[in-house]
C-alpha cells in the first residue's frame, strides 16, 4: 500500500500548466538554486508525460513559436483549488526531502514527535540504536492513528483501537487475538517506514516517497552554514512552536520578506555595546534556504540559529513551525527572549499574509507592504 500516491494516474494539461506557472512564482519569491534544480526538473518531466498523454493525436504537428511578453495570470483555482493542492502534494511534498526537526530534540530511546506533512501523518522516534527513524502514523490493522500525542517517550507505541503495539524500530510486537491466526506473521505487519536522513549538523529530513529508492539529499550548504555558526548534532534544541494561518502555503513562502534575523536582533534585549558593535561591523545576518519549504537563520551575538518551515494543512490553511537551536547548550540566556520575539513576529506576519491571501482570492487587491507590521 502506497500511502503517499493519492492522485489519479492522469493529470489534466491545465493543471500541469498551472503548476509550472506557479513554479516560476515560487522561484521568484524563493530565490534559491535548489528550486530550479529540483522543482522544475521534476515537474517538467511530469508535464512532458502529461502532455504526451493528452495530445497523442497531434504529436506530429509543430506548435508555432510563442513569445511571452508578460507574466501569466494564475488560474482561478491556483490558490484554493483542491486539484492543484493534490498535485502539489504528489509532485512536491511526497517526492522531496522535507526538513522536520533537529537531532537534539531526541535525548533518549523512545523519544518521539508526531506531525502532519501536507496531510500525511508521521512520527519520528529515537530507536534503541540511537538512530532517528520516521514512520507513517497509521496502524497496520485498521489504519487508526498510532499516537495522537504531539510528543512523548515510550519503548512501545500502542494503537488505542485494537491494541496493536510497535517498538521503536516500527516492528509489530503485539497483536491481540492474532497469535493463532493461520498465516499471520508479525514481521510482515510493521509500520510503514519513511525515508529519513540526519545531516552532519543534526538537521532531520524525511522523504515520503513510497518507493524503496530516493535521490540522495544534498545538505552541504546547510552543514557549512551550521558549522560557521557553531551548530552541530550535539547542539541543544531550546524552543519551538507550530503556528497556523489561513492562507495558501505558497504565499507562506513570503514569510522571510516580513521577518528576518536582523529585525529580530534589533528587538531582543542585549547590552548596548553588543548592538553598537554589530552596527559598526555593518554586516548581515546569515541564512540559507532548503527546497521546497524551509529556511535557516543565524542570529548574531546569541549563539542561536532558528529554522522556519512552511507546511500546508489544506489548500487554504498553512502551518508555520519555528525551532531554536543553541550552540551553547540548553542554558542559553538569549533563548527565551528570542523565542518570544520570534513568535510575536510570526504572528504579525501571519496576519499580514492572511489579509493578502483574502485580497488575492477575492480579487479586491492585497496588502504587500510590511508597514502593517510593528516597527522593528
Amino acid at each position: 500500500m502506497e500511502l503517499s500516491n493519492l492522485l489519479l494516474p492522469t493529470i489534466p494539461v491545465p493543471m500541469i500548466v498551472a503548476l509550472l506557472a506557479g513554479g516560476f512564482f515560487l522561484h521568484r519569491i524563493w530565490g534559491n538554486s535548489f528550486f530550479t534544480s529540483n522543482f522544475l526538473q521534476t515537474n517538467s518531466k511530469l508535464a512532458t508525460e502529461g502532455i504526451k498523454f493528452h495530445t497523442q493525436d497531434t504529436e506530429k504537428e509543430e506548435a508555432p513559436a510563442q513569445v511571452v511578453s508578460k507574466e501569466s495570470d494564475f488560474p482561478a483555482n491556483w490558490w484554493t483549488g483542491k486539484e492543484i493542492f493534490d498535485l502539489e502534494r504528489r509532485a512536491l511534498f511526497s517526492k522531496s526531502w522535507l526538513y522536520v526537526s533537529h537531532r537534539s530534540r531526541f535525548t533518549k530511546p523512545g523519544d518521539y514527535h508526531s506531525m502532519e506533512l501536507a496531510g500525511f501523518p508521521i512520527f519520528l522516534i529515537l530507536s534503541r540504536d540511537q538512530q532517528v527513524r520516521a514512520f507513517h502514523n497509521v496502524c497496520r490493522h485498521r489504519a487508526y492513528t498510532v499516537t495522537k500525542r504531539e510528543s512523548g517517550s515510550t519503548s512501545v507505541l500502542s494503537c488505542k483501537y485494537h491494541g496493536w503495539s510497535y517498538n521503536t524500530y516500527g516492528q509489530l510486537v503485539k497483536a491481540p487475538q492474532f497469535d493463532n491466526v493461520a498465516g499471520f506473521n508479525k514481521s510482515e505487519n510493521g509500520l510503514f517506514e519513511v525515508h529519513t536522513r540526519v545531516s552532519e549538523s543534526g538537521f532531520v529530513f524525511v522523504n515520503l516517497n513510497a518507493g524503496p529508492n530516493v535521490p540522495q539529499i544534498e545538505t552541504g550548504s546547510l552543514d557549512a552554514f551550521a558549522s560557521r555558526n557553531g551548530v552541530g548534532a550535539a547542539s541543544a534544541w531550546v524552543g519551538g512552536e507550530t503556528l497556523e494561518g489561513n492562507f495558501s502555503w505558497k504565499l507562506g513562502l513570503r514569510l522571510n520578506q516580513y521577518l528576518n534575523a536582523t529585525k529580530l536582533e534589533n528587538r531582543i534585549s542585549q547590552p548596548l555595546t553588543t548592538k553598537l558593535g554589530r552596527f559598526l561591523k555593518n554586516g548581515k545576518s546569515e541564512d540559507v534556504s532548503f527546497f521546497p519549504n524551509a529556511s535557516f537563520h543565524a542570529i548574531r551575538d546569541t549563539e542561536l540559529v532558528y529554522s522556519l518551515s512552511v507546511v500546508p494543512v489544506s489548500e487554504e490553511k498553512t502551518s508555520i513551525r519555528y525551532d531554536l537551536v543553541s550552540s551553547q547548550g540548553e542554558n542559553n540566556s538569549n533563548a527565551g527572549d528570542v523565542s518570544a520575539n520570534l513568535k510575536n513576529f510570526l504572528n504579525e506576519a501571519i496576519g499580514v499574509l492572511e489579509r493578502e491571501y483574502q485580497g488575492r482570492v477575492s480579487g479586491s487587491g492585497y496588502v504587500s507592504s510590511t508597514s502593517t507590521m510593528s516597527p522593528s
